[in-house]
């Protein structure tokens, strides 16, 4: 994957704060398709180490796909996971994919309806080469 300019840097810094400033995540991590993490954020005592997380989530999205695939599905968008105390939501995003997480049940339906926006904003702008 190409690094990406100081441009491009800040552009999608400003996506992800426009993420944080409409919804109530307790995390946010734009991760590359092969799970490393570009940039990650959390509140204050939301314990989780970074790297582990994008690696996971960056293997939960290629299982997504792959089961997309095999369905005879097109574009895996997004995969959702719930718990009994929160979720985690994955978006793909062109050449990333952004990882969202809540304790706040409530949510769930505005954060997939902003991830999906930013996400095909994203995807528009950096697609997979």
């Amino acid at each position: 994957m190409a690094e990406l300019t100081p441009d491009e840097a800040q552009s999608l810094s400003q996506f992800l704060g426009s993420i944080t400033e409409y919804s109530e995540l307790d995390s946010l991590a734009l991760i590359t398709r092969e799970g490393l993490r570009l940039a990650f954020s959390a509140v204050p005592g939301y314990s989780v180490d970074p790297d582990l997380f994008a690696s996971l989530s960056a293997v939960v999205m290629q299982s997504g796909s792959d089961a997309i695939d095999s369905l005879g599905f097109t574009n895996m968008l997004e995969v959702i996971l719930r718990g009994d105390n929160g979720f985690i939501i994955l978006s793909a995003a062109g050449r990333f994919f952004l990882m969202g997480a809540s304790r706040q049940m409530p949510e769930l339906g505005k954060l997939v309806k902003i991830f999906r926006y930013y996400s095909k904003e994203i995807g528009t702008r950096y697609p997979i080469q």
